[in-house]
């Protein structure tokens, strides 16, 4: 039975762009050496009806080879040949794609200054886009010392030519990262990570604000994680002034990583 193959190469084929019976039929046909479509489908379990038409198609695509006769025989072309011919289509596909989508220039209308964005990808894709485009100050807030830490590299890089704010709830939590950081007081600190909004409850993780232009803030509300960029200068710099009031001075104290 197909049980006995292995379910993540069955989804790792279907991610190169094999349908899950051309990947259930590829693998089967890998692991027989060379086979018929009867012992190809005991193996794999695919409906003996489909059998054949999968059988084709993976030959048609170069995938398998096929012996004529009675009954057909058919043999996996080497492994290392097919993923790289997937590999060169899909580099020469991304290629031709991301040059149709340049020439693309219709009249849009102006954007909103306000996204949501909800993807985990997303959202660190675009902390990285803040913090690299950040041109003179980049403000940051943050509860969350391991979600800090993944853009520990990123902020170490603009560490050196742009003014960087470091602000955080427990000074405690964060001295294994090489960054000077500012204590906010405890009543912030509570209220920050306490927003209830129709009953339910949002956790800020991550906020920065890029020259006072635009801010991102990073919150969850139960397992979920979500974020909120905006570009309008004016609640920028509304949102600074409320992070400048709410520092401690005193609460200051630069922590250096000894690895």
């Amino acid at each position: 039975m197909f049980s006995q193959l292995n379910p993540q190469l069955i989804s790792n084929l279907e991610r190169l762009g094999l349908t899950e019976n051309e990947a259930k039929v590829y693998v089967g046909v890998v692991s027989l050496r060379e086979a018929t479509a009867r012992e190809v489908h005991e193996l794999t379990n695919v409906p003996r009806a489909k059998i054949y038409e999968v059988l084709k198609m993976l030959a048609k695509k170069g995938y398998l080879e096929v012996r004529q006769g009675s009954p057909t025989y058919f043999r996996a072309v080497d492994p290392k040949q097919v993923i790289g011919k997937i590999k060169d289509e899909f580099v020469n596909c991304t290629i031709e794609t991301l040059d149709q989508l340049g020439e693309l220039s219709y009249e849009l209308p102006k954007t909103s200054p306000v996204w949501c964005i909800q993807s985990e990808w997303g959202i660190k894709n675009r902390i990285r886009d803040i913090i690299s485009g950040a041109k003179e100050e980049l403000i940051v807030y943050s509860s969350s010392p391991e979600f800090l830490q993944e853009f520990e590299a990123d902020l170490k890089k603009l560490e050196k030519t742009r003014r960087l704010t470091f602000i955080v709830n427990d000074l405690e939590k964060f001295k294994f990262l090489p960054f000077e950081f500012r204590e906010t007081t405890k009543e912030f600190a509570n209220f920050i990570s306490n927003i209830v909004i129709d009953e339910v409850q949002y956790d800020e993780q991550l906020f920065m604000i890029a020259d006072g232009k635009e801010s991102i803030g990073v919150h969850s509300t139960g397992n979920k994680r979500e974020a909120v960029v905006i570009k309008l200068p004016v609640v920028c710099y509304l949102q600074k002034m409320i992070y400048d009031r709410v520092l401690e001075p005193s609460f200051v104290k630069k922590y250096l990583n000894s690895v």
